[in-house]
């Protein structure tokens, strides 16, 4: 087995905030409206590539397909093929309660179900999803599955604890994946920073690496101080071979234990810093949340390359 924890500290968000633009996401999503054309947001802009095809709009038991445009060709090059087609369910849609939907995929990379449940969607206090995915071409090792959950009470709760606060019995939020080699848990916990800490994201974590985002933070950063509006947030991976393979998996992981635990905690480091730039920019209203929001969504191209 090989446990790898680190705990970074970074700036909180605003919980009012955070709720008031949840609702107003959802307030563009129930003005949307569908027909013969296909899904309209209510000032009248389509909704490329959704369509209405089962059902009645938003309500349980409605099926919704997804298109996407095939990729422009890069230069030179054959006309790529359409990415897969998605199937969204809804399974629950009530604002006071829960909203749950399911997504398939199939594609010719990837066959499998998404499903995600919010409780209490006007102010959230859980999020929870799983997924199974496989192989079109099948094959023993070419599946895996997965569920979290986000308990958003517990985290809120969480972080406004007094100073010595026992934490609780479990984190907030927690994940698990299985493989048929082997299986991995995730849990993350937070609490109210320490006094005198600075948060993570002032210094980069390897000495010379990413010197232009070190700078850029350092400035950011340099007059703030944790304890007041920052999180200690703890990242707890935990990784286990299944059966005859847990002996060369073991072997494996005190092999790489070193170099593992080096990227772990550049990557946990590196995400608390992307996390933090952007707190530091200006996190927008709610206003201009649901304005680039709506604008994502007409733009919205998923068959579109990405970059490079």
């Amino acid at each position: 087995m090989a446990r790898l924890h680190h705990t970074v500290t970074v700036a909180a968000l605003d919980r009012s905030w955070f709720e008031e633009c949840a609702a107003l996401l959802l307030d563009v999503v129930e003005s949307t409206r569908t027909g013969p054309g296909g899904t309209l947001l209510e000032g009248g802009q389509p909704v490329p590539g959704v369509r209405l095809v089962r059902g009645r709009h938003l309500r349980a038991g409605a099926r919704y397909t997804v298109t996407q445009d095939p990729a422009p060709p890069a230069p030179g090059g054959a006309p790529q093929a359409p990415a897969g087609t998605l199937t969204v369910g809804i399974r629950e849609w009530r604002r006071s309660t829960a909203i749950a939907v399911e997504q398939r995929v199939a594609s010719a990379e990837a066959a499998g179900r998404v499903t995600l449940r919010l409780r209490t969607p006007d102010r959230p206090s859980g999020l929870e999803a799983a997924c199974t995915l496989r192989s079109p071409a099948g094959g023993f090792l070419q599946r895996i599955s997965g569920r979290a959950r986000c308990d958003l009470a517990a985290w809120w709760a969480a972080v406004a604890a007094p100073p010595g606060a026992l934490p609780a019995a479990r984190p907030p939020v927690s994940a698990r994946a299985r493989h048929p080699l082997g299986r991995a848990d995730l849990s993350i916990t937070v609490r109210p920073a320490g006094d005198g800490a600075r948060r993570t994201g002032a210094e980069a974590p390897e000495a010379g690496a990413r010197k232009a985002g070190k700078d850029a933070r350092k400035a950011g950063a340099e007059a703030w101080e944790a304890g007041a509006g920052a999180w200690e947030v703890g990242v707890l991976v935990t990784v286990r071979g299944r059966a005859l393979l847990r002996p060369p998996a073991a072997l494996a992981l005190l092999l790489f234990r070193i170099p593992l635990k080096r990227a772990f905690r550049q990557g946990i480091e590196e995400a608390a810093a992307r996390w933090n730039e952007v707190v530091d920019a200006g996190l927008p209203s709610p206003g201009e949340l649901r304005a680039e929001f709506t604008e994502a969504v007409v733009t919205r191209n998923p068959g579109d390359p990405g970059p490079g």
